[in-house]
């Protein structure tokens, strides 16, 4: 390895270590509700289906056929018209990574994403549905753990809208897929809204009910660990070309047995990525290196049970003959969001 090679390294290294924080968190709002035994009915706000897991992550809509990306944390606090009055604040120390303050853009309405770095892992935090943001506040500014970024409310740009008495905050933790998805989504879409790398689609990430309770129940809580913890359903197996997952996320690559010739990434049901693992040639079969040959992502390895408890928005199907698996058109598309390189 060359000198300047080594040198990027260490430096790599260091800033690494300079930026990276323990995780300190709190609540995104006063309802502290989803800390409490019994509490679930108390924190979530039902959709207009009125039941309390509509409110929670996953596929809790629709009967468990529309997925739910966040949790909806009922308002405590309301003025004499009825109105949410509930502070929002931010989670964790971080700073503003993007602010959208024209509701009728998004089914989000007025949203604000925060960047944080946890234990050496960068990750975003959701809050939609505000009814005004804190003046002031601009994408860029630094924030501190508990300061006040909004007002919870009930803003939408959906048909049906959110009603005054089901005023909510629409809360996520997220992972950036892709930064260059702010040139790949035009290209799609050429009514795509302002948003930069900030849209829905290229921000997916975990339970945030199930985190939030396991951090109160141990502070040390490490999140690279906590990461390594999620459920893998299905691996994907892709040539080992540049991939800007492995370069954000440096903390999931496992350690390699020689040169790789492709990479497998592990992925929850809904398509976040937890593991990847190198793989040398021996490790891939002929049919999948054809496929690999060809520019195919392979799908490799498939938890069944894990995909039976999965019932909306499916990446992955048995192929035509029910003796392998494939990607689903929405599959496709989130692997090509994935591994887009401009």
């Amino acid at each position: 390895m060359s000198w300047p090679k080594v040198l990027s390294l260490i430096v790599s290294a260091f800033v690494l270590a300079a930026t990276a924080r323990a995780m300190d968190i709190c609540l995104p709002t006063a309802n502290d509700a989803l800390l409490r035994p019994g509490g679930d009915a108390d924190f979530f706000q039902p959709t207009v289906e009125g039941t309390v897991e509509s409110g929670m992550f996953g596929c809790v809509r629709v009967n468990g056929h529309r997925f739910h990306e966040g949790i909806d944390i009922k308002c405590l606090q309301r003025d004499r018209r009825g109105e949410p009055t509930d502070p929002v604040h931010a989670v964790a120390d971080g700073d503003v990574a993007f602010i959208n303050t024209k509701p009728g853009l998004s089914n989000y309405g007025r949203y604000i994403v925060l960047r944080h770095n946890w234990d050496g892992v960068p990750v975003c935090t959701l809050y939609a549905h505000l009814s005004e943001v804190a003046l002031g506040l601009v994408a860029g500014q630094p924030v501190k753990k508990g300061q006040v970024i909004a007002t919870l409310g009930h803003s939408t740009n959906t048909r049906e809208g959110i009603s005054r008495d089901r005023a909510h905050l629409h809360f996520e933790i997220n992972f950036l897929l892709n930064p260059n998805f702010a040139v790949w989504y035009p290209k799609h879409d050429p009514d795509a809204p302002p948003f930069g790398n900030y849209n829905g689609k290229n921000l997916l990430g975990l339970d945030p009910a199930a985190f939030l309770r396991a951090y109160a129940a141990n502070r040390k809580l490490n999140f690279v660990e906590y990461l390594a913890k999620q459920s893998i359903a299905f691996t994907v197996l892709l040539g080992a070309r540049p991939l800007p997952w492995r370069q954000l996320h440096p903390e999931q690559i496992q350690p390699a047995t020689g040169t790789p010739v492709a990479y497998e990434i592990g992925m929850t049901a809904w398509g976040m990525p937890v593991a990847v693992w190198p793989r040398v040639a021996n490790e891939i079969s002929g049919p999948q290196r054809r496929q690999l040959q060809r520019g195919l992502p392979v799908v490799s390895r498939v938890n069944e049970s894990e995909l039976e408890r999965w019932t909306c928005n499916e990446l992955v199907k048995r192929n035509a003959r029910g003796n392998g698996w494939v990607f689903t058109e929405r599959g496709k598309e989130h692997l090509e969001i994935l591994t887009y390189t401009p």
